[in-house]
């Protein structure tokens, strides 16, 4: 017998369940912004609904900095673009090094705001199906149930731009590189070309520092209320722990976490690796991360430019098994829950979902609600759970 529905009208069933709980997360209870009282909110829901179902909810306490409203490698990456293309015949080595410097901004923030010192608390649950056994279990499904800062920007044409707005200044910072080279090597250049790149610059400079500086016009419009990011994962897992508390006894254990802090630096799941270190010899670990939108699903390969990060392969492989249409996805921009497992030693993946391109103007946005869910995609994503999870009892 199948673990989880496999039939059209039991995957219909399951995915409806699925949406139920992303319309209380993202529309009833709305922004979950980490340690707020709408967060405690949504534990309270999901462990409501794990306890009704027989699990054992266990909460574990989590220190977090809250996201900065200002982010100072961007800040300083701003300056450094504005700038370069003015004084690149009195500092070339500014000029030069810019490309390369984008190149590493997002890790080099991602890094900065991971090692901020936590002032406040939220907390992790976790939740097992057999309380009663001690061992750690052989799965972990995990994902974050708090919700980002929104992008101050509410009209769609700036959304799109802001979608692609690293694509387009690295373009530019590329500019800047070509012509300070040209100028190293003595070849001439029309001096209007050169004000022209600088002004291209410059603008480009401006608009990253605006993204920087520009405050949310209103507190209910400070947070997004995070449909897709990540009510879709959480809602996915609930339906699926719903699904897997009929099936008991189970021949394999199994858990859910569901973590805090991951939008301000992913402390709730470097908080749970570092309190369960003895997990890593035998607990494999699914992150399930916007899983709502979009005609593609994909599996995180690595994450970062330089030093990749890299998902376990054999899970890769698995996945690939149970569902073959999956696509590599190489984060360079942003990181999830997967990070802090893989470096401490754990098998993770995650799972994510989206266009052919991954350009996705709601993405931390107050447009990231309920109506942009695609009900297709959370069939697609249970489909892809209940083959890895028969696959799994077989091995």
């Amino acid at each position: 017998m199948s673990w989880l529905p496999s039939t059209p009208e039991q995957l219909e069933l399951c995915a409806r369940r699925a949406l139920t709980h992303i319309e209380v997360l993202a529309s009833n209870i709305g922004a979950r912004p980490s340690g707020s009282s709408a967060e405690r909110q949504a534990l309270d829901y999901v462990s409501g609904l794990l306890t009704g179902w027989g699990y054992e909810v266990q909460r574990e306490a989590v220190a977090f900095a809250p996201t900065p409203p200002l982010n100072l490698p961007y800040l300083l990456g701003a300056i450094a673009l504005g700038v370069a293309g003015w004084v690149s015949g009195e500092f070339p080595w500014l000029a030069l090094a810019l490309p390369f410097f984008f190149m590493i901004l997002p890790q080099w923030s991602r890094w900065w705001v991971q090692n901020r010192k936590p002032t406040h608390s939220s907390e992790n649950l976790l939740a097992k199906l057999d309380g009663k056994r001690s061992e750690p279990p052989v799965l972990l499904f995990c994902a974050h149930i708090d919700t980002a800062r929104a992008v101050p920007l509410h009209h769609p044409w700036l959304l799109h731009l802001y979608c692609r707005t690293l694509d387009i200044l690295q373009r530019f910072a590329w500019m800047i590189f070509a012509l300070a080279l040209l100028k190293a090597w003595g070849w001439p250049v029309a001096p209007g070309f050169l004000y022209s790149v600088a002004a291209l610059g410059s603008l480009g400079g401006l608009w990253l520092a605006g993204l920087q500086l520009i405050p949310s016009p209103a507190e209910e419009l400070a947070h997004s209320p995070g449909a897709n990011d990540n009510a879709s994962g959480v809602g996915v897992l609930l339906a699926v722990a719903e699904e897997l508390a009929t099936q008991t006894p189970l021949p394999l254990p199994i858990a859910f976490l569901f973590t805090t802090a991951e939008e301000s630096g992913l402390y709730g799941g470097r908080d749970f690796v570092q309190a369960h270190p003895e997990w890593a010899k035998t607990t494999r670990v699914v992150c399930v991360d916007m899983v709502g939108k979009g005609e593609v699903l994909y599996y995180v390969a690595k994450e970062g430019l330089f030093n990749p990060l890299y998902t376990d392969r054999e899970l890769q492989q698995a996945f690939l098994v149970a569902n073959p249409s999956l696509q590599p996805l190489w984060h360079t921009l942003r990181s999830g829950d997967y990070a802090p497992f893989c470096q401490a030693g754990f098998r993770a993946i995650s799972l994510e979902s989206g266009g052919k391109s991954l350009s996705d103007w709601s993405y931390h946005t107050v447009f990231d609600t309920v109506e942009q869910i695609n009900p297709e995609m959370l069939k697609k994503v249970i489909k892809t759970l209940s083959a890895f999870l028969e696959q799994s009892r077989a091995g």
